[in-house]
């Protein structure tokens, strides 16, 4: 079974358990608070109909007629039933076919009792009259209670279903949506570890072929120079992609940014130009944030634009709380733009310049940190523009 099922089944399965439990709680609670306002309402009807039968010798017209009103009026039953217990030996024959011996007792000990008998419920309760003293029962089919039970039933069932349709659905987009973006991470992340492998086998393949050669044989003084030189290099080349990684790394993971302070943009640029591009200040702006680290921003930016500009003029304009570096180089093919800001993506038209293709990927990573926004537009063989806004 593939995973976006597993996920999908047991996010649906433990959704729709926990649902059918609070069902099931649901219908308890509501079952009894139906059953108990049904047997209140059944109190009330016994308490009409005992004063309907034995008070009407003792109430005025207009009393009686309200409890003949409020007798009918109140819930229909289907059998109501007097027994005398003035001798409790003789009545309890007649009550033990309704009632068990501890609801007898409950009755005798003037409670009123709730029983169930067959298909009905029924109430009962002692009513003290001067000709007597009466067990007063009343039974009902309940048919109200009964519907709403049966209704209840089945739309608990309903829910369930379309919860677990619905529930099913959404769990398995949301699995495989959650998927996808691990496979994309998985692949992102296998791609960087690859890319950032290749770079440095390369400068220490180098490394190690200069040394090896220099082993080989008695060289002079200026070809042990040369190899010397050759191999520092390739260090360095080695050290500025670590560094690059480092701080790439430390940027995307939220970890710079230590010091924050007010940094004016146009002499920043200024220092980051330093002479390699013309820079024109339209009104200066401050933002807070890492001096250092927006420096490097900027740097990697600009000498991008100047290293593939073939020599051609690089204008940078600060204006409007805008960064803009405008170069007239060899551009950047249409289909590889999506991917300019990916770590160690080069294009294929800038392979014969020296590289390692981190540099855009860590100034996105600082400006965003600082709440900008980097946008590119180029055209192959016209030239590029980079836009940061603030």
């Amino acid at each position: 079974m593939r995973t976006g099922h597993k996920i999908s089944l047991i996010y649906s399965g433990i959704t729709i358990g926990l649902l059918l439990v609070a069902g099931l709680v649901f219908y308890f609670f509501s079952s009894n608070y139906i059953r108990n306002l049904y047997f209140h309402y059944m109190e009330e009807k016994e308490h009409a109909v005992a004063e309907e039968k034995f008070s009407k010798d003792e109430l005025d017209p207009v009393k009686y007629r309200n409890v003949v009103i409020r007798r009918k009026n109140s819930i229909p039953t289907s059998r109501e039933l007097f027994v005398r217990v003035d001798d409790r030996q003789r009545s309890r024959q007649a009550l033990e076919a309704y009632l068990t011996d501890e609801q007898i007792q409950r009755l005798y000990a003037n409670q009123t009792v709730n029983f169930e008998h067959g298909e009905e419920v029924g109430t009962a309760f002692v009513y003290y009259d001067n000709t007597g003293t009466f067990a007063v029962i009343v039974l009902s089919r309940n048919p109200y209670g009964t519907d709403i039970a049966h209704t209840l039933r089945w739309a608990l069932l309903l829910l369930v279903l379309v919860s677990a349709a619905v529930l099913w659905l959404i769990s398995r987009l949301y699995a495989m949506r959650m998927l996808d973006r691990i496979d994309r991470d998985y692949q992102t992340e296998k791609m960087f570890v690859n890319n950032a492998s290749h770079e440095i086998n390369n400068p220490l393949t180098a490394i190690q072929g200069e040394c090896e050669v220099a082993l080989l044989a008695d060289r002079t003084v200026p070809e042990y120079k040369d190899a010397l030189q050759r191999i520092s290099h390739e260090a360095d080349r080695v050290v500025t992609i670590m560094r690059e990684l480092l701080s790439f790394s430390h940027v995307r993971n939220g970890e710079a940014m230590a010091d924050c302070e007010p940094v004016p943009m146009s002499p920043l640029i200024e220092t980051v130009a330093n002479g390699r591009c013309k820079v024109e200040c339209h009104g200066d702006f401050t933002i807070e944030g890492d001096i250092n680290l927006l420096r490097i921003a900027f740097q990697n930016l600009v000498g991008n634009a100047v290293k593939y500009s073939n020599g051609k003029p690089v204008t940078v304009t600060v204006a409007n709380h805008r960064v803009v570096i405008r170069d007239q180089g060899i551009g950047i093919p249409e289909t590889e733009l999506p991917h300019i800001f990916e770590p160690f993506y080069r294009a294929h038209n800038t392979q014969g310049v020296r590289g390692h293709g981190v540099g855009l990927a860590l100034a996105k990573a600082i400006l965003e940190r600082h709440g900008a926004r980097i946008s590119v537009k180029s055209q192959q063989g016209k030239g590029t523009t980079v836009c940061v806004s603030f």
